[in-house]
């Protein structure tokens, strides 16, 4: 499960995420704001991932679901 906030997303990898055999649920608030504020972020089961960007974060999760 990988839940995003709509302002802390683009609208490509938000378009990989939905196309991606993994649920995904979008929110306009994930009530992470420092976070989301800061730097981009996902999260994962619950947990934050975070990376330079969402397509890193996001191939960063695909990496590990293959392994």
């Amino acid at each position: 499960m990988i839940e995003y906030c709509l302002s802390n997303i683009d609208e490509e990898v938000r378009c990989q995420l939905n196309h991606a055999d993994v649920e995904t649920t979008e929110y306009t608030c994930l009530e992470h704001c420092g976070i989301c504020y800061a730097r981009p972020f996902l999260l994962a089961d619950g947990r934050i991932k975070e990376g330079q960007n969402h397509e890193e974060i996001f191939n960063n999760l695909e990496k590990v679901e293959v392994e």
